[in-house]
């Protein structure tokens, strides 16, 4: 049943979510939503840095409505593996399957350019990231203790198989 109703808001999000990559224009949207999503934000200077990376993958969801820019995702790609480097939707459309829709959207996308594992590192804190990825049958591999360095927290490693 929870697939079902994942599959109704994707369905509704993809009538109204316009999903494409990320551009320079993009920029200042991206940044405002990377600063209140995260303790350690990344900086223009790294976000300018993924979009001129051969093997980096990015969307962005615009609303078709307003235009406004509502989430992105970055991963990187090498041979048949995928690493999703962030995740973020602005606060006040959170809770809603934003999230969901762009992460199903990047993954069916990755399988079909013939990516076969997706990993990511999330920290043991973000309850509702690991829950998002539980739905989506990541499945927890491993610990990094210590991985993030703002506060010495440790990151849960996710892997989800594409087949």
């Amino acid at each position: 049943m929870e697939s079902m109703e994942q599959s109704k808001i994707s369905q509704n999000w993809n009538e109204q979510i316009e999903l494409r990559p990320a551009e320079i224009g993009d920029l200042e949207a991206i940044l405002e939503i990377e600063q209140k999503s995260f303790r350690s934000p990344w900086s223009r200077q790294m976000f300018l840095r993924e979009l001129n990376l051969e093997f980096s993958y990015h969307l962005v969801a615009r609303l078709k409505t307003t235009n406004q820019l509502v989430g992105y995702i970055f991963c990187w790609k090498a041979g048949t593996e995928a690493s999703i480097l962030s995740l973020a939707v602005k606060s006040e459309f959170r809770r809603q399957g934003i999230g969901t829709y762009i992460l199903e959207s990047a993954l069916n996308h990755l399988k079909e350019q013939g990516i076969r594992e997706v990993w990511l590192e999330v920290r043991v804190s973000n309850f509702s990231a690991i829950a998002l990825y539980r739905r989506l049958d990541f499945s927890p591999v491993g610990l990094r203790r210590g991985y993030y360095q703002d506060t010495g927290e440790d990151a849960l490693v996710m892997k989800k198989e594409l087949f």
